[in-house]
Parts: C-alpha cells; sequence; structure tokens
C-alpha cells in the first residue's frame, strides 16, 4: 500500500490511473494464463484424467460396499504391513496426508467398527491403528470389483505398449529430481 509521506494514510490515486492500472494486470493475467494453458495441457489432461477415474473409484466403492475410498486406501496400506497394523505416523507418512487430516479420518474410521485405536505398547506417546474383524471383511468384500473398476477405467484401456510407455514415465516423475535438472529436460 502507497502511503504518503510521515502518516499512515493511503495515497489516493486518480480514477484514471486505477482503470489504467487494472487494464495493465488484466493484460499481463490473461497473457501469463494462455503461457499457463499452452504450456501445461499435457499435465492439465494429466489431472483431468486422474480426477475422473477416481470420482468414479470412489462413487463406485460407496455405492457397492458403503466405503469411502480414503477407507479403502488406509485398509489397504495397513494390510501390507506386518499384522495389519502401524504406527499412525507412520500411516500418515505413507498417505501423505497431515496430522489433522489423517487423526479426523481415523476417528471416522473406528467409529465405524474397521480399525482401532490404541496407545503403543513400546511409546505411550505413539498410537497404533489396526485392523479390525469388520475391517478385513470390508476390505476383502471391496478388493474384487475394485480391481474389476480400475481394468475398465484404467489399465484395459490401454494397448501393452501404453502400459510399457506409461510404466517408464511413472518412473521417471517418481524419481527423485536431480540437481541439474535442466540438462536433463533438454535431452
Amino acid at each position: 500500500m502507497v502511503t504518503s509521506k510521515g502518516r499512515n494514510e493511503p495515497v489516493r490515486q486518480s480514477p484514471r490511473a486505477d482503470h489504467a492500472r487494472s487494464a495493465e494486470v488484466a493484460g499481463e493475467l490473461e497473457r501469463a494464463l494462455a503461457q499457463l494453458n499452452q504450456q501445461t495441457s499435457l499435465w492439465q489432461s494429466f489431472l483431468a484424467a486422474h480426477r475422473q477415474i477416481v470420482e468414479q473409484l470412489a462413487d463406485e466403492m460407496l455405492r457397492e460396499h458403503q466405503l469411502p475410498l480414503e477407507w479403502f486406501d488406509v485398509l489397504v496400506h495397513l494390510a501390507d504391513l506386518p499384522g495389519m497394523r502401524a504406527r499412525q505416523k507412520e500411516l500418515r507418512d505413507r498417505m501423505l496426508l497431515s496430522e489433522s487430516g489423517v487423526s479426523r479420518l481415523l476417528v471416522r474410521m473406528e467409529k465405524a467398527g474397521v480399525i482401532t485405536r490404541s496407545t503403543a505398547d513400546d511409546d505411550r506417546r505413539g498410537i497404533e491403528i489396526a485392523v479390525t474383524d469388520d475391517g478385513r471383511a470390508a476390505l476383502l468384500a471391496a478388493i474384487e470389483s475394485h480391481l474389476q473398476l480400475v481394468a475398465s477405467l484404467f489399465s484395459d484401456r490401454l494397448t501393452a505398449t501404453d502400459r510399457a510407455a506409461l510404466s517408464r514415465v511413472l518412473s521417471k516423475l517418481l524419481a527423485k529430481p536431480q540437481p541439474d535438472c535442466h540438462a536433463s529436460q533438454q535431452e
């Protein structure tokens, strides 16, 4: 904010200057948006495809199994671990959620009876999450339809060549960036 000399009062610009500045900003914004759309069209398509597939998966999971997709994801992560249990922090890190986000999610899941939360035996400050028998049954019931839907929405729509290429691309995207990333982009 521009202030007058020695005071905390804003300096008022003329309506004509305000209009000229507004037009200048609008022109800059239009150019920036055009550049954004031109240079990120592949990225935008990737996000749209991801959003569409995830929304369909979420709708199907809820309709067929009364299981939110986020809950299914938690159960799958826990099923991959010994004893189908993990520390809340470990689960949060695996799922890339905030502490409050994972806490709220786990409270809802515990109320539904698909997980338990308890104080960790070796460290009273930690919370351990475990899948219940109801959680195992819900996961088992949902896996087959989830696999079928993933196939119909994703993998069956790609040729073997597409899948191999996508696998290579995803490996590159998941790799940690090298310090000189501009040189590798020019290859």
